[in-house]
């Protein structure tokens, strides 16, 4: 099987050169942005495969689940990497999906409000999410930034990146929301796979790259989280990739 740092055909990443999209680069969240970009660019040049500290949880057609864990400062990271691809769709296309916020509202069911709070820069802002209650656990709710990326390499169609991370927010103090706040780490990577120079929808493929981190909050069994981890990525895969090659199938292809 090929490993993951293959499925990104050795792509290689200078942060120096990445965000031709926006010239913006004060915003309080960019280097954070930067640092996590680096870091699941590494984290995906692992091979499962081989990696003694990954698991595979699930495998279904183009569609492979992988779960992570490593100790940092005491504290126990657990990473889910689940790699995919999708035929039709372009990297940007499907950063766009998964990054727009009222598209999102239409393909995430799990999701009761998403309210932006802040515009950092025309590519990344702070939103207020509130999930819908899942019986018997308490309602959760995240505050979090949500920053999109151009990835360009000589030669190649751009790929995108799109990061979700926790952060705080002034009009949302924690604790002061009546929900438990859950905190999240998410990556979703987009690589476009296309030979032709004209191409059509049948042509062009993403490749995809999906990273999460999830802290839900409050109590909850390890076990438990595992467990619901393993039933939702693959549905959360098949949903958005459904949607975004439903969204697109008549547009003009965007790179």
């Amino acid at each position: 099987m090929d490993n993951l740092e293959e499925k990104l055909q050795n792509l290689e990443v200078d942060t120096k050169k990445l965000d031709s999209s926006s010239d913006k680069k004060d915003h309080r969240m960019y280097n954070q942005m930067q640092d996590l970009i680096n870091k699941y660019v590494e984290l995906s040049k692992q091979d499962p495969e081989s990696e003694p500290s990954w698991q595979c949880l699930s495998k279904s057609g183009e569609t492979k689940i992988y779960r992570k864990e490593e100790e940092k400062d005491g504290v126990l990271l657990d990473y889910l990497v689940a790699t995919t691809s999708v035929q039709g769709v372009t990297a940007a296309e499907m950063a766009e999906v998964f990054h727009n916020g009222k598209l999102k509202l239409e393909w995430d069911h799990t999701i009761e409000a998403d309210k932006k709070l802040e515009t950092l820069d025309d590519l990344c802002s702070v939103y207020h999410q509130i999930l819908k209650r899942v019986w018997p656990t308490a309602q959760r709710d995240i505050v979090y930034a949500s920053h999109k990326q151009k990835l360009e390499k000589p030669g190649e169609h751009p790929s995108w990146i799109v990061c979700n991370v926790s952060c705080d927010h002034p009009s949302v103090p924690e604790g002061t929301s009546g929900y438990t706040r859950a905190t999240i780490e998410v990556v979703l990577f987009c690589q476009t796979v296309c030979d032709k120079t004209d191409p059509t929808r049948k042509d062009v493929s993403c490749r995809i790259v999906y990273s999460a981190s999830v802290n839900p909050g409050g109590w909850a069994p390890s076990a438990a989280v595992r467990a619901v981890s393993q039933r939702e990525y693959p549905k959360f895969l098949k949903k958005i990739s459904a949607f975004a090659v439903d969204h697109v199938k008549k547009n003009a292809i965007e790179f």
